[in-house]
C-alpha cells in the first residue's frame, strides 16, 4: 500500500494536495496503520528500484547491450544519451516521481508518527523501528536522486554544484521548493542514516528484507566512497563485512535464482513476493527479453568463473514446447528457476539493495585511494576471487605495481561482481571515468567523455513548469 497524498496535474510533485491530509490522519490513528505504512513504503522502494533505478545504473554503462527489436523507445534513449526534459513517458519523468514517492512515504511516517508516539509511549520500540526505516529510505532515495540527476560529488571542489531537492518534511502546497547543492543533500543523507542508527540501536535484523541499523551503516560505507571520504567508507565498509558471511560458491547461483530459499549475504533485500518483477521480465529470454550482456564482457570471465553461470538460460520444461534444449544468453540474476518452486509467487529474484560482497570491493578501494596497506585491500580481492573460481584465496595471484594497477584491478572485480546491479554506470560517473562502449554496442554512442552534461538526466518538463524555482541541468535549458 502506498500512502502518497495525491497530486494535481498542475502541482509539482514535491508539493502535495492538502485536501488528502484528513485521510491520512485517520490511516496513522493507530498502530495497524503504521504498520501498513511500512509496507507500503517497501512497495514504493520495490517499484523504484525494480522498475527504474535498476535500469538507469547498468544500461547507460558499458556492460549492456539493447535487445533493439524489443526494447521499448525510453530504454533506447537511455542506452543512447537522449532522454529529454519532455520525455514524460520515460525516464526525466518517471525515476523523479517514483523516488519522490518514497520520500513522501518515509516523510508521512515520521510526521504522523510522532503524532501517533504521542498517544502510544508503550508502542515506542515498534514506532521508532518505522522512524528507522523512513529514515533509511528517505536517505537512500536522495542519494540515488543526485546519482541520476546531480554530477558526482567530486564535480566541484567543494560539493557546491546543484543536487537536488532533499526533501525532509512534506511540504505545503505554496511553499518554495528548490534544489540544495550536492553538499547540502550527502548532510542531509548522513544525518538521517545516522537518525535511523539511533532508532535501531543495536538491532541487527536477521531478515535482510527488513531495514536495519546494519543496512544504515553498509549504506554509509556506500555514501562516503562517493564522497571520496575513504577513511570513513573502509572503517564503515570493515564493520559490516565482518558480521555478515559470504554466501559460499555452491550457493552463489541460488542466491540470486531462488531467493525464497537462499537470501545469501543480503544486508538488504527488496520482496518481490505477489508483486512482481520487471527486472525479470527485461531479462528473460522466454517473454520480451530486452538486454544481455556484451560479448566483450562476457569473455572476461575465466570458464572457472561461477558468475559466469548467471549469464546462461537454459529453457525449462515449464517453458513449454517452443522452447525446449535451448539455451540464451541473458542477465540470469533476475531470472528465477522454475522446476524447484511450483507456486509463481514464490519464482523470486528479490533485487539486492545492499549485499556484503560490495563491502568487501568498497573496504579494498577505499584503502588503495587512501594509501593505506595494500594488503588489506588484495586480501579482500582474493576473498572474491578465490570464491568465483573455487579455488584456495592463497592460490589466487594479483599482479600489481602500484596502488593505480591495484586500483584498476578492484574495479575489474567490481564489474564482474556488481554487474546489472544497478551499479556500473554510477561507478563511471563518480570515478569521473569516460564510458566506453565494445565493437558490439547496440547503441548509437560508443563513446561518453566524462563531463558531458548527458552524465545526468534532466529534469522532467512537468517539474520543471510546475515550480518556477526548480533549476534545470546544464545542457538540457531550451
Amino acid at each position: 500500500m502506498s500512502l502518497c497524498l495525491s497530486i494535481t496535474s498542475c502541482t509539482s510533485f514535491l508539493n502535495v494536495d492538502t485536501l488528502g491530509k484528513s485521510t491520512i490522519e485517520g490511516f496513522f490513528s493507530d498502530i495497524d496503520g503504521l504498520k501498513a505504512a511500512g509496507i507500503g513504503l517497501h512497495r514504493t522502494l520495490l517499484d523504484f528500484y525494480d522498475d527504474q533505478y535498476l535500469r538507469m545504473g547498468d544500461i547507460p554503462g558499458d556492460c549492456t547491450n539493447l535487445l533493439l527489436v524489443n526494447a521499448n523507445a525510453g530504454l533506447k534513449k537511455l542506452s543512447d544519451f537522449e532522454s529529454l526534459p519532455e520525455d514524460n513517458s520515460y525516464y526525466p519523468y518517471s525515476i523523479w516521481k517514483k523516488a519522490y514517492n518514497i520520500c513522501t512515504n518515509a516523510n508521512n511516517i515520521l510526521y504522523y508518527g510522532n503524532l501517533l508516539l504521542e498517544k502510544n509511549p508503550t508502542q515506542e520500540e515498534l514506532i521508532k523501528k518505522h522512524f528507522g526505516y523512513a529514515y533509511f529510505s528517505r536517505a537512500l532515495a536522495i542519494f540515488d536522486l543526485c546519482n541520476v540527476y546531480a554530477m558526482p560529488y567530486s564535480y566541484t571542489e567543494d560539493a557546491s554544484h546543484l543536487g537536488v531537492v532533499a526533501i525532509d518534511h512534506v511540504p505545503g502546497f505554496n511553499e518554495i521548493i528548490e534544489r540544495h547543492s550536492i553538499k547540502d543533500c550527502y548532510e542531509m543523507i548522513i544525518s538521517d542514516l545516522n537518525k535511523g542508527l539511533e532508532c535501531f540501536g543495536g538491532d541487527a535484523c536477521e531478515d535482510p528484507h527488513y531495514i536495519s541499523g546494519l543496512a544504515c551503516e553498509a549504506l554509509l560505507a556506500r555514501v562516503y566512497l562517493y564522497m571520496g571520504d575513504y577513511a570513513k567508507a573502509e572503517s564503515y565498509s570493515e564493520k559490516v563485512k565482518t558480521q555478515v558471511p559470504l554466501v559460499s560458491r555452491d550457493k552463489y547461483v541460488d542466491m540470486f535464482r531462488r531467493a525464497q530459499d537462499v537470501t545469501g549475504e543480503a544486508i538488504f533485500r527488496l520482496n518481490s513476493y505477489e508483486a512482481g518483477t520487471g527486472m525479470s521480465s527485461l531479462c528473460s529470454p522466454v517473454g520480451s527479453q530486452d538486454i544481455e550482456p556484451t560479448p566483450e564482457f562476457l569473455s572476461s570471465f575465466n570458464e572457472k568463473d561461477i558468475r559466469r553461470e548467471l549469464f546462461t538460460y537454459n529453457a525449462e520444461d515449464e517453458d513449454g514446447d517452443a522452447y525446449k534444449g535451448k539455451s540464451f544468453t541473458a542477465v540470469c540474476k533476475y531470472v528465477p528457476y522454475k522446476y524447484c518452486e511450483k507456486t509463481k509467487e514464490n519464482r523470486r529474484c528479490d533485487p539486492f539493495v545492499l549485499r556484503v560482497s560490495e563491502m568487501y570491493l568498497i573496504h579494498a578501494e577505499a584503502i588503495c585511494r587512501n594509501g593505506g596497506d595494500l594488503s588489506k585491500a588484495v586480501d579482500d580481492i582474493k576473498e572474491l576471487r578465490a570464491r568465483a573460481m573455487g579455488m584456495d584465496k592463497k592460490d589466487i595471484a594479483l599482479n600489481f605495481s602500484s596502488s593505480t594497477d591495484l586500483d584498476l584491478l578492484i574495479q575489474e572485480e567490481r564489474k564482474k561482481e556488481l554487474c546489472f546491479e544497478g551499479h556500473r554506470f554510477f561507478d563511471l560517473k563518480r570515478r569521473g571515468e569516460n564510458i566506453v562502449r565494445p565493437a558490439s554496442t547496440t547503441s548509437k554512442i560508443n563513446v561518453l567523455k566524462y563531463p558531458d552534461y548527458r552524465f545526468s538526466l534532466p529534469i522532467c518538463q512537468m517539474e520543471m513548469q510546475a515550480n518556477e524555482n526548480m533549476k534545470q541541468n546544464e545542457g538540457y535549458e531550451e
